[in-house]
């Protein structure tokens, strides 16, 4: 009775944020990701979806000191207008670099369909002065009701850092920006790149990855990612996970199992297969995930035992927890549910 209660609960919620998906869809993103004090900035907008009325570019400048301490802010000012604009990205290159030591936060303003949709955004300019921390590059909530995602360098990137910094901007854009379910909570994710490397480890060795000597500091982050060069077996394990640098479905495959607890759906021995509680997306008897099928939509033909480990999924074949690698496929209902289940525990404070 809990569990049919539970089903029937997040059912509604998904059926409420489903029909809360904005209109126009937008998403923004600044490169550099994390500039030096001799880089222009340069911010896009990318629509999805919708009619756009609108859209206006504003800036506030904060200069902050070796402790991470904000010691002055300037008033947010208007930088860049754009009046019914029918071809997209839109965007708009600073004329000037932004100085070292400070915190920039820019807004875009978007109107239509009679409504106003903001994405406020902060990031540092590099070095960040505060030593031995993670810098935040895409900041856009509260670092304690959100996802806090720490990118960390492999040492195979260490003559590619340039290569290292587009990456995680390009992870956060055609990543978490993409995958359609993931991408509706964009204010439930932020951003940061470590000062340190780590080791990223093959699962086939037996071996977990080398942490970062600064690992200690990463403690507020729920998920630590080491992006790496070499064509690895990725892993996941005590809030790391490995993802190579330009691959999609890894990172939604990794990523699902270190901030949502969701675990694998593919085949082979060596895939950990749990049942998380509450909303699993793996069941330990075939009884129990056709009894949990209604609740996603599925039927009991849906489900179907993951090899012969006697352990039964409902997602389809393409979902990120059965297909990683390069392709972006979305992730299926069960999958969905427990992810949207701890964003909202995340958003609530627990």
């Amino acid at each position: 009775m809990k569990h049919s209660y539970h089903l029937f609960l997040f059912g509604l919620l998904i059926a409420v944020f489903s029909s809360c998906k904005q209109n126009p869809e937008t998403f923004a993103i600044h490169t550099p990701i994390f500039p030096s004090n001799s880089e222009p900035v340069t911010f896009t907008l990318n629509k999805i979806d919708g009619t756009v009325a609108s859209v206006k570019l504003f800036e506030t400048i904060a200069t902050i000191n070796s402790s991470g301490t904000v010691t002055s802010t300037t008033a947010e000012s208007q930088i860049q207008t754009w009046t019914s604009p029918t071809t997209f990205p839109l965007a708009f290159t600073r004329a000037t670099a932004y100085s070292s030591n400070r915190l920039i936060t820019y807004r875009f303003e978007v109107k239509g369909n009679d409504k106003t949709y903001n994405h406020r955004i902060s990031f540092a300019t590099r070095p960040y002065p505060v030593s031995n921390a993670a810098a935040p590059v895409y900041i856009v909530g509260d670092v304690e009701r959100t996802q806090n995602i720490v990118f960390i360098p492999d040492t195979s990137m260490n003559s590619r850092m340039p290569l290292f910094r587009s990456s995680v901007a390009s992870q956060i854009d055609e990543t978490f920006h993409r995958e359609d379910w993931v991408r509706r909570f964009r204010n439930s994710y932020n951003f940061y790149i470590n000062p340190v490397t780590a080791i990223a480890r093959d699962f086939d060795t037996g071996m977990g990855h080398q942490l970062p000597s600064n690992s200690a500091q990463l403690s507020f982050a729920q998920g630590r990612v080491i992006l790496h060069f070499q064509n690895l077996r990725d892993q996941a394990g005590g809030g790391y996970f490995s993802a190579e640098l330009d691959v999609r479905g890894t990172m939604l495959h990794e990523s699902g199992h270190t901030l949502y607890r969701i675990a694998d759906e593919y085949d082979a021995a060596s895939a950990s297969h749990w049942q998380e509680d509450p909303f699993p997306n793996n069941w330990n008897t075939l009884a129990d995930a056709q009894s949990a099928a209604a609740g996603y939509g599925k039927t009991s033909a849906d489900a179907l035992e993951m090899g012969t480990s006697d352990w039964f999924r409902l997602c389809r074949t393409t979902c990120p927890m059965r297909s990683s690698g390069v392709p972006i496929n979305n992730y299926d209902e069960p999958c969905k549910t427990r992810i949207l289940h701890v964003l909202l525990q995340r958003a609530a404070g627990n």
